[in-house]
């Protein structure tokens, strides 16, 4: 017997049976309603949750772009200090060095850039004969892309690497002032900063 015919029956029944019948179809009809809440709130948490998917996978993916310019930033000061150390080992009663070099950001992009700019010039006349002349002025601009294999990157023009803020430098040889003065001077042009920005130290024993 279906839902349906189930339901005439009961609203066939008389007197007593049919108030008795009149309370049965309310509970089904109840049922029936947190049946199909439970069914709409299923739906919508598997909606949710693949929402929830995409969103991650854009996440991802853009700590995967940081995370690669975090590894050329990090190459470029293991680079500038090994090249540091190579120099002030050069020096004159200088041995063994540890340094440590403070940047400011890290390497700056300027990319390429189109711009379009035009210009109009519009005359109007009002009724009284008077005459009113109107410039408008429009510039935009977008960033010049390149394909790089099944890649589309911005077309890079500069690049600036990371800026030198301070040197901090331990140094066998340190405690003599004079090679201390020599390390100073040549941290500072090394990097082209003052040498207010270089820390020489001598090394413990």
């Amino acid at each position: 017997m279906n839902f349906k015919k189930l339901l005439e029956m009961l609203k066939n029944g008389e007197g007593k049976n049919k108030q008795l019948n009149n309370i049965i179809i309310i509970i089904l009809m109840g049922i029936l309603l947190i049946i199909a809440a439970s069914f709409f709130k299923s739906n919508t948490s598997t909606s949710t949750f693949a929402n929830n998917n995409n969103s991650n996978g854009t996440i991802a993916s853009n700590t995967s772009s940081n995370n690669s310019s975090a590894e050329v930033d990090a190459a470029y000061e293991n680079d500038q200090e090994s090249k540091l150390k190579v120099l002030l080992q050069s020096i004159q009663g200088v041995g063994n060095t540890s340094v440590m070099i403070y940047f400011d950001t890290g390497e700056e992009q300027v990319p390429a850039y189109n711009e379009n700019n035009s210009s109009s010039v519009i005359n109007e006349t009002d009724n009284s004969g008077g005459k009113r002349t109107t410039t408008q002025n429009n510039s935009s601009s977008s960033v010049v892309l390149e394909n790089n294999g099944d890649k589309t990157n911005p077309l890079i023009l500069k690049k600036y690497k990371p800026k030198v803020t301070g040197v901090l430098i331990a140094a066998e040889g340190a405690n003599n002032s004079d090679i201390k003065l020599n390390i100073t001077n040549a941290v500072s042009s090394f990097f082209n900063i003052s040498v207010d920005k270089v820390n020489v130290y001598p090394m413990k024993k």
